[in-house]
């Protein structure tokens, strides 16, 4: 039966709306339990890159030492 209320629900704005606050709650559900994750797991272990960079940003401070980053 054409008309119905349903059939609006279904197919118009209603329905976007819908899909996109569920497509919203979904992510944030998503990050809660990467965020569990994350605390569960730790730091991960630094890298050589990361060595690097540390010992670079100490080379400039010693460097420049009147320039603060």
């Amino acid at each position: 039966m054409p008309g119905r209320v349903g059939d609006i629900v279904a197919t118009g704005r209603p329905r976007r709306l819908f899909w996109r606050v569920a497509d919203d709650l979904d992510y944030l559900w998503t990050l809660v339990r990467l965020r569990i994750l994350d605390a569960l797991a730790g730091l991960l272990p630094g890298t050589t890159a990361d060595q690097q960079r540390t010992q670079d940003r100490e080379r400039i401070k010693r460097a420049f030492p009147q320039i603060e980053p």
